[in-house]
Order: C-alpha cells, then structure tokens, then sequence
C-alpha cells in the first residue's frame, strides 16, 4: 500500500484509509466443492471493511463427472481403510479373507467385510448415478451429501416407537433444499414426507419404528438417495441429532 498508494496503514486511521477508497477485506472460504465448481470473489462495502463472497460457476459437465468419480472414489477408499484400522486388520489381509470360500472363511472377519461390501455397493450406486447425471448440482448432491442437524427424538406421542415432530435446525448444501428430502424408516418401510406436518416438520403421526429398531434415513425425495442414517434417540422433548460426514453412507 505504502509503495503503490503512499498509504501507510501501519499510522493511518481506518477513516482515512476509507476516505482514499480502500477498505480492509473480512475474508472468508468458499463453502462449495471446487472440483465441479469455479468460484469468483464479490466485495460489499459494509461501514469501514469490504465483506467477501463468492459465486459459483458449474464446471462443464464432463470435466465434473470424471472429477466427481474421483472423489467418490477417494471417498470410498477411505472409508475401506477406516473400517480395516479402527477393527486392526489391514486391507490387504481382509482382501485375502474375502477371497476364500464362504464356508471355509473364518466368522470373525464378517463384519468387516459386510461392511466393506456395503461401503463398495454404495460407490458401485454412485458411480452410475454420477455417470447419469444431467447437472453439476445432480453431482454436488452425491459426492458431498448435505450435513446438519436434525431436531429429534420419540416417545413424545403414542410411545417408544412414534417419532416426535422433527425438523431441521442446521441443513448445509449447495445443491439441494430441506424440502427436497425426506426421512425414511428402513425397519419398517415408512416415508416420512417434509412438511407432514408443520410447514417445516417431518411427522409419523403414530408409531412407525419397530421396537429395538429405532434407524432412520434422511433421503433425497426425487432418487431415494440416502444422506444419512441416525438412531433416533428416547426423548420425548426431542434433542439435537447431527448427521452427516461419515453418520451415514461414507
């Protein structure tokens, strides 16, 4: 500033830095992926400092897809290795295992490999899903599924097994609205549409968890695609549950 303006901002007063048309930028990150999205800073001028934001721009659509299959793969490759550390086996030694025949495998190795099938059956969905896409944002919403925290719990009704009136307190994505998604009870097959019942609020209006089973998924409406799966906890004055990074499909 000193050797292209004569400005020393080291003395000058924030006032008069601002009357020679300068103001210091509160800075911030961009909030979007950008493997399928460029990003271009804004200023306002909001009293003495400049705020910064950003627009985003989709990639071209190839470019997204092959960048958002790596990423997926990442993802899952990750995930593969998570499990493989936190149970003290190694990849390779559970890729051994899993070449045996069923009956001769071990029973204690099983979990993980259900695991790890799961984790490589999911990448297997969201590849093609990937592959089919039709927008960036289609990508956006399978590689980085939204994150937040829902207002839940049960036994608030009719009992243990009635989910209490629930709703979004935090819903982060770039791509995709609370009311585009849904809440689904897999041990009992029920969709729980947005806004059943308050404008905002997702509500089984009667039981809907078999008992000991009290999973739930927050699904994408339009592809089922699941965000996240929790355990809704017992509490009939409901509680914070976060989901996302890891709470559901890698």
């Amino acid at each position: 500033m000193l050797g292209l303006f004569g400005i020393d901002v080291r003395t000058w007063s924030l006032e008069t830095v601002n009357l020679k048309g300068f103001y210091p930028v509160n800075e911030t990150t961009p909030s979007f992926d950008n493997y399928l999205y460029t990003a271009a800073p804004v200023y306002t001028v909001s009293g003495d400092y400049a705020n910064q934001t950003w627009v985003y721009t989709p990639r071209p659509l190839d470019q997204a897809k092959a960048n958002g299959s790596w990423q997926a793969k990442q993802a899952a490759n990750t995930a593969i290795d998570t499990t493989a550390c936190g149970c003290g086996f190694t990849t390779d030694l559970l890729t051994a295992v899993a070449s045996q025949d069923p009956l001769d495998r071990p029973a204690r190795y099983q979990a993980e490999l259900d695991e790890m099938t799961a984790i490589s059956n999911q990448l297997d969905s969201d590849l093609t899903a990937i592959d089919n896409a039709t927008s960036v944002d289609e990508i956006n919403n399978i590689v980085n599924k939204p994150t937040g925290v829902l207002f839940t719990g049960r036994g608030g009704g009719l009992g243990p097994e009635d989910l209490n009136p629930s709703y979004y307190t935090e819903f982060n994505s770039v791509s995709m609205t609370k009311a585009e998604t849904e809440l689904f009870v897999p041990g009992t097959g029920t969709v729980i549409a947005y806004g059943s019942s308050e404008p905002d609020e997702f509500d089984s209006f009667g039981n809907c968890f078999n008992p000991g089973d009290y999973r739930i998924q927050i699904r994408e409406t339009a592809t089922s695609m699941v965000i996240a799966e929790i355990v809704v906890p017992l509490n009939p004055e409901g509680e914070n549950v976060a989901f996302g990074h890891g709470s559901g499909a890698y």
